[in-house]
C-alpha cells in the first residue's frame, strides 16, 4: 500500500522494544507540543485522516498509526485481534514514542479503542474525541454483519470484492452522506484504498479477526467496560455525523446521555466518517472539544 506523497515526510515504521512488534504510523508536528493519537476504525487505516493531520499538526505532535494487520502494519500471527490486544498494542507504541497527558482521538472502533486505552492508562489520557463509535454506543450489531462469525461466510464475501472492485467501491456508499460529492482527487484516493484492501490476505484474516474478537469481547465485556470509561472524568466528546447510516446518531446521543459530563457535537452533511467528509467541521468539532475544561460532574450536556 503506496504511502500518499502529502502524508511521506511523516511517515515512519518503528519496532517496539517489548514486543517486538512493527508497526507503522504519522508521526506529525513539533515533538514539544501537546500529542494527540489518531485511532481508525475496522477495516481502514491511518490514510483515513488524511484530510486533517496537516492542519492539526500545525499544533499538535500528531500520532495516526496502522493498527496491527490494517494498512502497513504486519499482521501478527497466532493473535487474536480483540480489542484490550489492540489497545494494548497502541498502549505500547505511544509510550515508546513518549507520548504523554495524549489526546485520544478514535473513528468508529477506535473510538472504543480509545477508552479501552483510557481504562488501563488513565494518566496518559488528556480527554478523549469519540467520533461515531465508542463502547456505549457499540452494544448492538445489524443481525446481517453478524454472519461474519460464521466461519467462511464473510471470508467468501471479501473474497468476491477482490475479483469485482467496482462492487468493493460500491460497498464504502453506506459509510457517507454523500460519496459522489467528494472531491474527485478524494474519490481515486479511496477507491484506490479500498482495492488495496480487498485484494491483501492478511488485511482480509485482520478484519475478520478484528471484528469476531470485538463481537464476542463485548458480549462478555463490553457493558461494564462501558459503565467504568463512562464514569472516569477523563474529558470526553462524542462527534457524530449527522447521516451517519452504519451507527446512526441516536445511537451517538444514548451513549452521550449515559456518560456524564460528556459533549456531543453533532455534524451536518457527513456521515460515519466525518473526518474523510468534512473535514473543516470536523476540525471544528476537535477543537472545541480540546477548548474545554476538565469534564463536569452535572448531567451531559447536549
Amino acid at each position: 500500500m503506496r504511502i500518499p506523497s502529502d502524508l511521506e515526510p511523516w511517515a515512519t515504521r518503528v519496532t517496539l522494544p517489548g514486543s517486538g512488534r512493527q508497526m507503522f504510523c504519522y508521526d506529525a508536528g513539533p515533538r514539544d507540543a501537546p500529542a494527540m493519537l489518531l485511532v481508525h476504525g475496522l477495516g481502514d487505516e491511518a490514510d483515513t485522516w488524511r484530510r486533517v493531520i496537516p492542519p492539526l499538526s500545525q499544533r499538535f505532535r500528531v500520532v495516526a498509526p496502522d493498527l496491527p494487520g490494517f494498512g502497513r502494519s504486519p499482521l501478527p500471527r497466532h493473535v487474536r485481534l480483540r480489542p484490550p490486544f489492540l489497545a494494548a498494542a497502541l498502549l505500547e507504541l505511544a509510550a515508546h514514542l513518549g507520548l504523554r497527558e495524549t489526546a485520544l482521538v478514535g473513528s468508529s472502533l477506535g473510538a472504543l479503542l480509545c477508552q479501552v486505552m483510557a481504562l488501563s492508562r488513565p494518566e496518559l489520557v488528556s480527554r478523549l474525541v469519540l467520533v461515531d463509535g465508542g463502547l456505549l454506543a457499540m452494544n448492538r450489531f445489524n443481525p446481517a454483519l453478524l454472519l461474519v462469525l460464521i466461519p467462511g461466510v464473510g471470508e467468501r464475501r471479501y473474497r468476491g470484492f477482490a475479483s469485482d472492485l467496482d462492487a468493493a467501491w460500491l460497498s464504502l456508499f453506506p459509510y457517507y452522506a454523500n460519496l459522489g460529492a467528494l472531491p474527485r482527487e478524494q474519490r481515486d484516493f479511496l477507491r484506490e484504498r479500498v482495492a488495496a484492501r480487498v485484494t491483501s490476505a492478511s488485511q482480509m484474516r485482520a478484519y475478520f479477526s478484528s471484528f469476531r474478537g470485538l463481537v464476542t469481547w463485548m458480549a462478555l465485556a463490553g457493558r461494564r467496560a462501558g459503565r467504568r470509561a463512562s464514569a472516569s472524568g477523563i474529558p470526553a466528546t462524542y462527534v457524530w455525523g449527522e447521516q451517519d447510516h452504519i451507527l446512526p446518531l441516536a445511537e451517538g446521543t444514548s451513549a452521550h446521555r449515559q456518560h456524564p459530563g460528556s459533549h456531543l457535537a453533532v455534524i451536518p452533511g457527513a456521515g460515519h466518517l466525518p473526518h474523510q467528509e468534512t473535514p473543516e467541521r470536523f476540525l471544528e468539532a476537535v477543537a472545541e472539544a480540546m477548548a474545554r475544561g476538565p469534564a463536569a460532574a452535572s448531567a451531559p450536556t447536549p
